[in-house]
This record gives structure tokens, sequence and C-alpha cells, in this order.
């Protein structure tokens, strides 16, 4: 394997609270009440008993003392209504009996110009030693340094169990997620079967292709952890097994894939929570493509364990970004949550970032368009982004969650005391104003509707500071033992002001979201050597710029970024058709335009710019 895919197995675990935040109650000790340890579902405190079972109730105090000699039938018949009444009217997890530690396993994901850090609990880019502002770094075009972009973010889940809110989510510690699996029993992993799982498997399809030529296999290729759930191209006709001398392959999403597995069921909690019950695997993956160098990708698989269906469920991501000097926005259009810099005059200003829900998870039809293709629910229609919340230093509503109930708030869209978000402010207290669950959901471009450079419909703007947020997808629905899937992707774009940052940062979200519905992160087989890491995207501009006669654009890099050049004069209307641009090299834009301001418009797949050009006499 090679160094920079270094595995760190040792550490101590985070602990530090962040520099910005209220440190998180610490998990109160087990005590007796409705969870207690010992079985890994027990019964929850009984409903209230229907007239049905009451009435075997009355008849069961009723019956005599079966009598010393009574026959195989009255024996049998008094065995078997013992029996239904014993029987618990539901059964759910609750404490393990031997919970397991927080795990240690950590990686590096390294992408062409993003580096990020992996854990075995639920958290991204922060934990173990990884606590210094280092855990998610982005090489923009043109920097030498990396950037730190997010301090910390985690994976966040929440459901109801039979009308039960619970939640697997966290912030900077006292994680929810343990690594391994639920046994197929419904029997939680002990710690030693939790130790076995706290690893890491990382994969390229260089690996692959290594192997393939001839070279020795790394240890993750040679030991793919198809017993976790690690999917797994079939090369040799029998399905469930992973032989790589015989032909299988690991299922690799994009070029560069790491896999883990986890479950809310093996973790303590405070008596007064109850875990979620479900089994996550996790594939997190990166691209060798000119457009997508700067994004990294997380494909849950969501497994409910429990016996009963988890209803109105939400997956989200929980952000605590780098900068203290931030704008936040919400997109449901690009199904985007993003950050982005308030003053134009700041280095800030010429980047956006955040999560984007590439693929939302499944539901049943619910007369929405929620995947905003302008169809209501078509075949294989997914959920998009439908809340996000931002939250403040100090106490109050506005604040962080830590409660089981306050996080499930904030992944439906509301916040911690349950009030609906109320449009323009900061969103709390306004019952007059129209609900919503997203926040600044307006353009900050044109600071058209409510967003933070325009909080009040006026042109108010709201102080710039440290700002954690949440996004949300759902509600969907899982039967016992059925699964679904959700992507997310960390976008990253730059430019050189605010509104050329932001709109490559949209464009990227559409491109990504295009690239999924086409199928084209799906996994395929290895078979051949690799091929070089394609080009970077870049587009040189108009020179000159005024001109007289014509002037043309420079592209390299535009294999398969399905690039077109536009023209429109000063009222925005197109004087030249888009034109495809497939191949490298020199796009005339000026020739036969009148004298006057125009603006050239490229646009492709996760790729958007528009600039002016002049043409004088």
């Amino acid at each position: 394997m090679s160094g920079r895919w270094r595995r760190r197995r040792t550490g101590p675990k985070a602990t530090g609270a962040r520099r910005d935040d209220p440190a998180e109650s610490p998990c109160r000790a087990p005590a007796s009440g409705a969870w207690s340890p010992g079985n890994r579902r027990l019964a929850r405190t009984p409903e209230p008993l229907t007239e049905s079972v009451q009435a075997s109730v009355r008849i069961r105090a009723s019956l005599p003392s079966p009598p010393d000699r009574a026959g195989p039938a009255m024996r049998f018949a008094t065995l078997l209504l013992l029996a239904l009444l014993a029987a618990p009217a539901s059964a759910q997890f609750g404490n393990p009996t031997t919970p397991c530690p927080t795990g240690t396993a950590e990686v590096r994901l390294p992408g062409v110009r993003v580096d990020a850090a992996l854990f075995t609990n639920g958290n991204l880019f922060y934990g173990n030693e990884t606590t210094s502002d280092d855990g998610y770094l982005t090489r923009f075009s043109g920097s030498a340094d990396p950037t730190p972009l997010l301090f910390a973010a985690n994976l966040w889940l929440g459901g109801t169990v039979q009308g039960d809110i619970r939640t697997a989510a966290s912030r900077y510690d006292f994680f929810k997620f343990r690594p391994g699996l639920t046994g197929p029993d419904g029997v939680p992993p002990t710690p030693e079967e939790c130790a076995a799982a706290d690893r890491i498997w990382m994969v390229s399809r260089d690996d692959v292709a290594s192997y393939l030529g001839g070279g020795i296999p790394t240890d993750d290729l040679l030991e793919w952890p198809v017993h976790l759930g690690a999917p797994v191209l079939d090369g040799d006709g029998i399905e469930g097994n992973y032989d790589l001398g015989a032909g299988d392959q690991p299922a690799i999403r994009g070029d560069v894939m790491a896999f883990w597995a986890m479950t809310d069921t093996a973790a303590e909690r405070p008596d007064s929570e109850a875990p979620l019950g479900t089994d996550v695997t996790v594939e997190a993956f990166v691209l060798q493509n000119a457009q997508f160098m700067t994004e990294t990708f997380y494909r849950l698989t969501i497994t409910n364990r429990n016996d009963v269906p988890l209803t109105e469920a939400f997956s989200g991501v929980w952000v605590d970004p780098s900068s203290y000097k931030h704008y936040l926005a919400s997109d449901t259009t690009d199904q985007a949550l993003y950050y982005y810099g308030p003053d134009e005059d700041d280095e800030t200003a010429t980047r956006a970032y955040g999560f984007v829900v590439v693929e939302g998870p499944e539901d049943a039809p619910n007369s929405r368009d929620d995947d905003g293709d302008g169809t209501v629910d078509e075949a294989d229609e997914r959920l998009g982004l439908s809340a996000s919340l931002n939250y403040y230093n100090g106490v109050g509503p506005t604040a962080d969650p830590s409660t089981s109930l306050e996080l499930y708030r904030a992944l439906s869209g509301r916040w911690l005391d349950g009030t609906p978000i109320y449009e323009y402010g900061e969103g709390y207290g306004h019952p007059t104003r129209r609900i919503t669950t997203v926040v600044y959901p307006g353009d900050p471009i044109s600071s058209a509707f409510w967003s933070m450079p325009n909080t009040d419909g006026s042109g108010s703007t709201t102080p710039e500071g440290a700002r954690r947020s949440s996004l949300g997808s759902g509600p969907f629905t899982l039967a016992p033992d059925a699964s679904t899937t959700v992507t997310f992707a960390m976008v990253a774009a730059t430019g050189p002001d605010r509104a050329a940052a932001i709109r490559p940062y949209l464009a990227k979200a559409r491109g990504l979201r295009q690239l999924a519905a086409d199928g084209l992160l799906e996994p395929s087989r290895v078979t051949s050597v690799s091929q070089p890491i394609p080009p970077a995207l870049t587009v040189t501009r108009p020179a000159p710029n005024p001109f007289t006669g014509a002037t043309a654009l420079t592209f390299t890099g535009v294999e398969g970024a399905r690039l077109t050049v536009a023209v429109y004069d000063a009222l925005g209307r197109e004087v030249r058709a888009p034109l495809a641009v497939e191949t490298d090299g020199a796009v005339e834009v000026g020739d036969g335009l009148a004298p006057g301001v125009y603006l050239v418009r490229i646009a492709g797949l996760g790729f958007e710019e528009a600039f002016p050009i002049a043409k004088v006499h």
C-alpha cells in the first residue's frame, strides 16, 4: 500500500470540544430504568392493553388452578395461553450487554486535489489525533498550499420506531456508531467483533490494474471484507464470496474507494435513549476526473435491524467549517447546503463549498417532485435536500443540538424546541411568516429572496461568524431488514469573487447529480493497465479583449466535459447559438459581431463560467 494511504490504528479518540462550541453533555452512567442492559432487544414500557388482551387477562385471572391430574389438552391450552400472554408486544434494541468501545481506525482518502480523514464511528475529518483543522484539505488550482475547509463533520440518522424518536447522531464526541454489524440473529456485535471490524479498507483502480499486470496485491485488495458487506464484482460465478485469484474484484466507485461498516446497536447510551437499530456501510470515494478533482463522495447503505419498521426516517450530515468568516445558503434545486465568503474583499469570497445530496433515499410515492426533474413520483425517484439548519454559539433553541429529540428535529428541519423555521431574519420566532424546512434558500449572488446578504427582503445583511450547520434528506420508511442507499458529496469551487465561486459550485452540484442519473458513479470492472490522470479543464479567456476583429478562447482538458460556448448581447439575447467543444484548442467567439459588449457563457458537466467581451471599432 502506498505510504500516503498509511492506516493509523493507534491514538486516543478525540475528546476535545470544538473551540467555539459549548461542551457536549457527558454520557450519563447507566441507571435502572426502562432501558436496562441485558438483552439485545428489550420490550419497551407496555402499551395500553387492547380490549382482546384485557379480556384474556380477565379470563386468565378467573381460571382455577389446574387439577393435579389435568389431561394433555388442558395442559397444552394453559401453556399456550401463558406463552401468548408472556410475549412482548414489540421487540426493539436496548443497551447491549457488553458495549463496544469507540473505534480507532483512521485513513486518509487521497484525491487529486483533496485529502480527507475517515473514521469508523460516523465521524468525518475529526477524530483520534486529527483535531487540528487538518482533517479536510483542498488544493485549489493556483494555490501552493492546501486549504482547510472543514473542521469536523458527522453522518446523522434519525427516525421513529413504533412512535419513539431515535437517532444515531453526534458531533465531536460521544459517537453513537461502532465498527461492525449486527448479527443475522439480531444480536449486536461483541467487543471482539467490533475490534475485528475496526478497519477501513482502501482500494483503487490502479491497485487492481497493477495486480492484473502481475503485481503483488495490497493487503486491502487481498482482504476485501465481503463478510461486512463490501461490494464485489463477480468474476467466478459464485455469488456472495470474494476470490481475487478467480476473477472477483472490489466494486470500486470512482477511482479510489474506502469501505467500512458500523452499527448503532453496540454503543452504550444513557438510559433515556434507545438505539435507532441500524447498520450502515460506507463507500467513500474520489474521482480522478478533470471536472471533479476537489470532490469527495460518501455512499451509505442503511439497513433497519429492528423487528418493526423504521418510519419517518432522515439521513443527513452535520458540518463545522474551518473558517470563522462565512455565509450559508441552501439550494433546493441543486440539493445543496454550502458556505461562501461574506466579504467581497476577503479571500473567503473566492471559495464556495459544502455538501450536496447526490442521491437521497428512496421512499413511497408522495405527490412531490423530490428530484426536481419536473416529474412527480416517477420510477426510482429519490429524495433530495429536504431540511437544513444552522446553529449559533450559546444556548437556546438555535444553538447546537445534543439530545435525541433535538437531533431529530434538526434533521427534519425544525429548531431544537420544535418551532418551525420561518422565512427571513434568523428563521426563528416569527409565526406570521411562511414556514419552511430550509434556511437561507435565496440567491446569494443577486440577493433575491431570503439570503444572508438580504435577511429581511430590504438588503439587511447577517453578521459574519462561526456557524455549524446540518442537512437532512427524508422522510423515508424501512421495513425490518430492508435497506436504502444515500450518496452525499462534499463539493468545492473557487473563483475571483463570490459569484464566480458560487456559480461553478452549483454547476458541479448539477453535474454530479447528472453523473449519478446517467449511472456513471456505478462501479465497473478494471480490465487493463491504469490510465494517467487526465489534465484539469482550463479555459484561457479571450485575448485580446477589447478587440476589433476577432478573438478566441483556448481550452485544454475538455474530454468528457460536455462543454458548450454561447454568446449573448447586453440585453441577454442569444447572438451565437451554443457550440459544442469536443477537443482541446481555440474557439473563436468575436468574428461577425457588431461593436458592443457581450457575455460569453461556457457550460458543461460540473463546469460553468461567464465573462464579458467588448468589440470596438
